[in-house]
Formats: C-alpha cells, structure tokens, sequence
C-alpha cells in the first residue's frame, strides 16, 4: 500500500506545467493596472505579521507547490517530486531561474532553513503542518530531500502547497524579539511588495523574469476599504477593478449593468455552532446531541443566503474529502428532549462585525427556544470573541460561540487533527475542548495511512465521530461570489475553495472565467427573494468575506502581536 502511495504522488507531482504563450505566440502585453480593495492594514504582509491576508502573502512569497483550480496541489517552486517506495523520502527539485526579489538565487539551502526557522519559532499554522518532517537535506542547491518519520500522504497540500519559502540571508539573523525583518517583504513571488501607506493601502509591482513567466499585470493596487458599502461603491465608482471578498447575491445584482462580471464556486469557509466541553451543560455529549439536532440546517442557510447546509459534516460537501452520506438530520421531536434535561440559560457568542454569522446566532436561539430552553446571543467585538474562546491562550469562557471551519481542512482532512486532537503541540486549535482517544485514532490514521482507500474510510469514520459527539455543530457554508471588470481585466481563475485572488490569475495561461452576467455566456440561477432579516443577513456575507478573505484563516493566522 505503501508503495501505490508513492507512486500515487509520483503521479500527482511529477511534472512543472510552465506558463507559455499559447500556440507560440508573443505573450500579450501586460495589463498597466488593476485595484481590488482589502478590508484592514495587514502589516507587512509576512508570513509572521498577516492576519487575513493570505493570499497577498502568497503573490510576494512562493510555496513548493501551488493548488491549481481545482485545488489540487501542482508543484510551483519546485519543478517535480518523487517518493521512495516507502514513502518516507521526498525529493524536490528546484526551479531554475527562481530567485529572491533582491536577484539573489533560491536554493535549496532556504527551504531547509525556512523549515528549520519554522520548527524553532513556532507558527500557530504553519508550525503543525512540519511535524512529520524529520531531517531535510541539500545534496545540491537545486535538490532537497525531506525525510519523514512516517508516511504523509496529506504532505503534498501542507505542507508544500502553504508554507512560504523564506530567504534565509535575510532571516537568519533575526533575534527572537522581532517577528519579522525591517522594511517591506522580500520573496520570490511574482509580485513584489513596493509600497505600504499604513491603514491606506498597499502597491504591487510585477516581476518581469519570473521564473514561471512574467505577470499579465504590471501594477496592482490594493487600497484598505473597511466597508461593504465602501467596497460596492468603488466598484461602482471604478476606483475599483475586482472585489476579491465573496459577494451576497443582492450586492451583485446592485453591480449588474455596470460592465461588471460576476462568477461563483464552493467557498470552504464554513460557519459552525461551537460548544466549550470544559464546563456544564455542554461537557455532557447528550445535550450537545439534542442541539444539534434541534437545529434546522437548510433553514439557517436560507436565512443567511446564498449557503449550502452543512449536513455532511465539518468537511465541505465538495471537498473530495466530505462525508459520502448526510450526518446532519433536524429531528424537532428529539429536540424537545432538551427542556427535560433542565439547562440554565445559554449564552451564544458571536461577533458583532458579521452579521452572517450574527443571524447564524440568532436561527440558533430561535431553535433553542422552540424547543424549551432560554437562550440568547452576545454580539462582541472579534477581539473579545477570540479571546473567550481562548485564541489568545487564555482560558476559556464562553459556553457557546458562531465560529469558523478553515478551508485548510477541506483541503486535506490531516487538518482536522489540529482542530479536535489532543495532542497540545499540533492541536493548538482546539478550543473547543474536545478530547476522544478514538478521534486521536482515527486521525493518526488519516495523517499516516498511504492507501489512498483506506485513508478515505478513516476520514469517514472521524466526520461520523465527530457528528456523534458533537463538538462542534457544522452549520453553513457560504457559497464565493466574485465581481470583476472583465473590460479592465478578465484572466480572473477561480480556484475551488478559496476563490479569484490567486497568483494563477496573472501567470498562467486562462481561458476567460466564465460570467454569470446573462451577457457574456455565464449561467444565471435562479434568485431568491431577499425580505427582513434574510436581507440582513444577505448583505453580512460579504462582511462573513471580508472576515476571512479567500484562503486566510483567521483562526490559524493571527500571529502578530505574538512576538517570538
């Protein structure tokens, strides 16, 4: 089984598909500028000082591997991988021409620094996904050899696809009392930094030798609006040229007409019911059970719009990954056990910036009380949220909060150890409490298991154990509305999970992305009328968006302020 593994990764990585003019044709000259708004100053965009910004992160700063728009992790910095026949052994070679943004060459000698640097000084999300690595080589500054102390199937996503590659000249003398070297980021991504106005914005230049070919975007312009209403408004006052948040269907219409174009896709950001098994009532699996199934999941997604009901578990239901049979039922009957069981009043935190996720909270507590129980939100500040729950590092203390399901687990389900293990060195995103030595099982087994068959039955077991003991009750996922001006540019790929800002969309070969503008040949759905609180709720999403924009996990990225 092993070795069907390895080959199976030998498949999968094998070859670099490099960006070339198509049909042998000079590359069209590049775009002069595109803007896109982001939602917050983001620091220097390191990858030890962002909060949500991810994905800028990545068009200055290159991973081994890159997923293509399926999600399917491909090799990018480096040209091919291969696996020894038992697994443990990964040898990557290098890209040639790939070189840092002050010319000097990277080579392997950076990698092995930047897993040993991220080994040493622990990151909240990067840090885990390194643990299976036990040495990592340098035969030539071409070659890298990572050897494994066990079978990772999941290795090619995280850690290849999300770990940033750091310069090691200039890192490898930073004290431990700073996050990150002085001055704007210097990476190997196609963009470099070349401008931050704190609080204002941010500007990008391209790098013309890229080694996977020049940017189709010379400049990009991304100003700091904090609005919903502020990011609408400059796109329909053209100071605005994409939105890279997901949009609610209604705000989409509103930009209609406007020579803007509209596509869509699964978004693996999910909105989940979370309980603190720490303390009554919740550490008793039967209550958090009779919530569960007091919820109504298909209504809460009609209430929050534009969202596909989680009833497939923590995993979204277009991951490879998911569960292959719902795990969600609403049973009203089963619910009104819970007045019996004689709970105080339960409080649901939830952030007060999200009005998603605020009317995710308020279905809740409608739920509760239909079935006996007193119960009520507390809107709070996102600071204040992260701190109950313990994101901080403090205790905990909240009984229940509206909280996220990260796209990394979707991605590849090795992420979920890190949500509901126990293990405190590479669980340290489990705030809910929960701890199951089956759980443990099961995920060592998906995190070890080579034969891709046998690691898919561990994955369903772990979802249906998690649907029974109910640390967490899955409720939404929203689904990635995008608008661009195809007119200014429209190379826009949209990458399955995250969406449309992606450093694919400027340096490979696209077809156009397929609209949804009823002009230019996309395909309209069906629309739902939005009234009261639904149109509340509606216009949230794009807040929902904005809280954790594209790929950046919120909850596994808020690093800054937690100097070394």
């Amino acid at each position: 089984m092993v070795k069907g593994a390895a080959l199976a990764m030998v498949a999968l990585v094998s070859s670099l598909v490099v960006a070339t003019p198509v049909g042998g044709q000079p590359a069209p000259a590049p775009v002069p500028v595109v803007r896109f708004p982001f939602p917050q100053d983001d620091g220097s965009l390191t990858p030890y000082t962002f909060e949500l910004g991810y994905q800028l992160v990545s068009l200055v700063y290159d991973t081994l591997f890159w997923r293509d728009a399926d999600g399917s992790p491909q090799p990018w910095l480096a040209t091919s991988a291969e696996t020894s026949p038992d697994g443990r052994r990964v040898t990557l070679r290098l890209a040639q021409g790939a070189r840092w943004h002050d010319g000097t060459d990277v080579t392997s000698a950076d990698v092995a620094f930047t897993f040993r640097f991220m080994a040493e000084r622990p990151h909240p999300r990067f840090t885990p996904e390194l643990a299976a690595v036990e040495r990592v080589e340098t035969p030539d500054p071409d070659t890298v050899v990572i050897s494994l102390r066990h079978v990772s199937p999941g290795f090619a996503d995280q850690p290849l696809s999300d770990v940033p590659i750091l310069p090691s000249h200039i890192w490898k003398a930073l004290p431990r009392s700073k996050l990150a070297p002085d001055g704007l980021p210097v990476g190997s991504g196609p963009y470099r930094l070349v401008e931050h106005r704190p609080g204002e914005g941010y500007r990008f230049e391209a790098v013309a030798d890229y080694f996977r070919g020049g940017p189709a975007v010379s400049i990009l312009e991304v100003p700091v609006i904090t609005t919903v209403d502020e990011t609408l408004r400059a796109l329909e006052r053209r100071r605005a040229d994409m939105i890279p948040v997901s949009l609610p269907e209604d705000a989409a219409a509103r930009v209609k007409g406007l020579g803007v174009r509209t596509v869509d896709g699964p978004a693996y950001l999910g909105t989940v019911l979370m309980f603190n098994l720490r303390q009554p009532p919740f550490d008793r699996p039967e209550v958090r059970q009779a919530v569960a199934r007091a919820l109504d999941l298909r209504r809460i997604a009609n209430s929050v719009g534009e969202a596909v009901p989680a009833d497939r578990g923590y995993l979204h239901p277009a991951s490879p990954w998911s569960s292959r049979t719902v795990l969600h039922s609403f049973d009203s009957s089963g619910a009104r056990a819970l007045a019996g069981m004689g709970l105080g009043p339960i409080e649901v935190l939830v952030a007060d910036n999200d009005p998603v996720k605020q009317e995710a909270a308020r279905q809740v507590v409608i739920a509760l009380r239909r079935a006996g129980v007193t119960a009520q939100t507390r809107s709070v500040s996102r600071d204040d949220l992260s701190r109950a729950v313990g994101e901080e590092g403090g205790p905990p203390s909240f009984q229940a909060a509206i909280w996220v399901s990260p796209p990394l687990a979707s991605y590849d389900p090795d992420f979920l150890g890190r949500l509901f293990g126990s293990d405190p060195d590479t669980a340290a995103l489990n705030y809910s409490g929960y701890r199951s030595p089956a759980f443990d099982a099961l995920v060592q087994r998906v995190s070890t298991t080579a034969d891709p068959v046998a690691r898919q039955a561990a994955v369903q077991e772990a979802l249906r154990l998690l649907a029974e003991d109910v640390p967490v009750v899955p409720l939404v996922f929203s689904t990635g509305i995008f608008s661009f001006r195809p007119a200014i540019y429209d190379g826009w790929v949209f990458v399955k999970g995250t969406g449309i800002l992606d450093k694919r969309s400027f340096v490979e070969p696209r077809p156009p992305a397929p609209g949804r503008d009823g002009s230019s040949g996309g395909v309209e759905r069906p629309r739902r009328p939005a009234t009261g609180a639904g149109w509340v709720a509606k216009v949230g999403l794009a807040v929902a968006a904005l809280a954790g924009l594209a790929a950046a996990v919120v909850l596994v990225t808020r690093t800054r302020g937690r100097a070394g």
